[in-house]
């Protein structure tokens, strides 16, 4: 009897983080109903606009639903956004994952990541924060029936 104590002490311990995680969770969904009401200003005269990919992470997204109008505004925008490469990018591609902390993998969720397509320059993995300027578009991009991304971002090359 004394043994299924410890153990269900010790299984109440391992839950706990889960159900902080959890709250911090609500906390999010919470931010990103006020993001989703965010304004982003126009760029004038060709600026670039500056985007947070942590505000992308953060929309509200429904399969079939439009984006944010915040979000949708900046579609065939120029933008300046800062992430990380996704762990397991492949060097000498066109293409890679931009995700908002360095040990995001695999893509979790359609908001959680920005495909970067480079024009003029192949892949080559870059550990730590990276800043990227480029035309950013947004919606859903299907491919054989299924969603496989929302934000989509086409840059010349990576930064030296």
């Amino acid at each position: 009897m004394f043994a299924r104590h410890w153990i269900l002490l010790i299984a109440g311990l391992l839950a706990a983080p889960s159900f902080v995680l959890d709250a911090a969770s609500m906390r999010a969904v919470a931010a990103a109903a006020a993001l989703d009401e965010e304004e982003v200003a126009p760029p004038a005269d060709g600026k670039v606009v500056e985007i947070s990919i942590l505000k992308l992470r953060a929309a509200r997204y429904r399969p079939g639903q439009p984006l944010p109008k915040w979000i949708s505004d900046l579609d065939g925008k120029r933008v300046r956004i800062w992430g990380h490469m996704a762990i397991g990018t492949l060097e000498g591609l066109e293409a890679f994952e931009l995700v908002p902390e360095s040990c995001e993998c695999n893509r979790s969720k359609l908001n959680h990541f920005v495909d970067v397509t480079l024009t003029e320059g192949q892949t080559r993995f870059i550990p730590g924060r990276i800043t990227l300027e480029g035309t950013f578009f947004a919606g859903e991009k299907e491919e054989d029936g299924f969603v496989t991304s929302l934000y989509r971002l086409t840059t010349t090359e990576l930064p030296r």
